[in-house]
């Protein structure tokens, strides 16, 4: 009997041991990146910067940023770009300031019609 409760806590220690690296090992994966529903809650959010932008009349053509912070999204941006990318694009004043100064971690671009170029 005493050697079977000392293979049973050598195996409730290994399964342990598992456990702990599996969580490591996940949560390793993650590398504090935005999750898909944060990034769709950005990008509606992006949407609706591009539209009340577009109606208060905003020269978009020209690539500017259109949120500095999403509602209940801060370390989000969005920003109207040109895919592919044009020179004008790379011009610190038309880029947010906010990510450019890492205040801001994730960035949504929307092209100067309103269509999603990319979300990260």
């Amino acid at each position: 009997m005493r050697e079977s409760s000392r293979a049973y806590g050598l195996a409730m220690r290994r399964l342990a041991l598992l456990a702990l690296v599996a969580v490591a090992v996940l949560a390793g994966c993650g590398g504090g990146g935005a999750g898909q529903a944060e990034r769709d809650r950005a990008v509606i959010g992006a949407m609706q910067a591009y539209r009340q932008a577009k109606a208060a009349g905003a020269e978009l053509d020209h690539g500017p940023c259109i949120a500095e912070r999403l509602p209940g999204l801060p370390d989000w941006v969005a920003d109207v770009a040109h895919s592919p990318r044009e020179p004008i694009d790379d011009v610190p004043a038309n880029q947010c300031q906010r990510y450019r100064n890492g205040q801001a971690h994730h960035f949504v671009e929307l092209d100067p019609q309103g269509d999603l170029i990319r979300a990260q």
